[in-house]
């Protein structure tokens, strides 16, 4: 499967999170139009931010969607295939806040006292925004968002 969407390099400071504003570019330009639109490649009808390339200057993160290795990328996006690989996903629930800056911390635990490991070498891990687990919270304000890891 690849990746499909809009890509940044997110500094390893991390002084200012990039992130928030590129969902919102992707939100106001036309990118999940452009996305949705391909329907026929689709492999989750969710929005995914991926995350990998990992140095000392920071890493790549790509908002957008998962598709098929086949998918026909549109002018001025980026993609990355995913190759083969087992893959744990946390469920992580609580306020927006909190799951987004938790979510690879609490799965990699979770990971450890299951007894699994994850596969660093696959280079990459993927938070997957659920309709409706993430897009509408429950009573209390919370929700739930989809983490994925690949494992040894």
């Amino acid at each position: 499967m690849c990746v499909v969407g809009r890509a940044i390099k997110v500094p390893s400071s991390m002084e200012t999170n990039p992130i928030p504003a590129l969902w919102g570019q992707c939100f106001g330009d036309g990118t999940f139009e452009t996305l949705d639109a391909l329907e026929s490649y689709h492999l989750e009808k969710d929005y995914v931010g991926w995350m990998g390339e990992w140095d000392e200057e920071g890493f790549v993160y790509i908002c957008g969607m998962l598709m098929r290795p086949d998918v026909p990328v549109p002018e001025g996006f980026d993609f990355r295939e995913l190759p083969a690989a087992k893959s744990a996903v946390g469920w992580i629930q609580g306020q927006e806040w909190e799951v987004v800056t938790a979510a690879h911390e609490l799965t990699v635990g979770a990971l450890a006292e299951q007894g699994y490991e994850p596969n660093w070498a696959a280079g990459w891990s993927m938070e997957l925004y659920n309709c409706p687990r993430y897009t509408n919270p429950d009573e209390n304000g919370e929700l739930i968002l989809d983490y994925y890891i690949p494992i040894k």
